[in-house]
C-alpha cells in the first residue's frame, strides 16, 4: 500500500530537486547539468513553479547561534535601533544643558 501524496507536494520536491542539480560553475558561469548560461530555463521554470505553488523557493535560512542568544537575552531591544547621543548625561550635566 502506498503513501499519498497531493500533487503540488510532488511537484514541488520535484522543483526543489531541479534547482539543486542546476546550479553554476564557479568559473564558467553555466549550468553545470545543461550547459546553458546560468539561470538556465528548467531552473527558472522549476522556480516558477514553486511561485505559483504560493511555496518559497528557498530553504529558509536558520538562524545563528549568537543571534538566537541575543533575542532570549534581550527580546526588548529585538528590531529596535537607538541612536547613541553625541554627548552623554555627565557633559550635558557640566556643561549646563542638562535638566535638573
Amino acid at each position: 500500500m502506498g503513501l499519498y501524496e497531493t500533487r503540488a507536494r510532488v511537484e514541488s520536491r520535484a522543483a526543489h530537486e531541479i534547482i539543486t542539480a542546476h546550479v553554476a560553475d564557479p568559473e564558467s558561469q553555466q549550468c553545470r547539468v545543461c550547459l546553458a548560461v546560468v539561470p538556465c530555463p528548467s531552473a527558472n521554470a522549476a522556480a516558477n513553479r514553486l511561485v505559483e505553488l504560493g511555496l518559497p523557493v528557498l530553504d529558509p535560512v536558520p538562524p545563528q547561534r549568537r543571534c538566537a542568544l541575543r533575542r532570549w537575552l534581550a527580546p526588548h531591544r529585538r528590531g529596535r535601533a537607538r541612536p547613541a547621543p553625541l554627548l552623554s548625561w555627565a557633559w550635558r550635566w557640566r556643561l549646563g544643558s542638562a535638566v535638573g
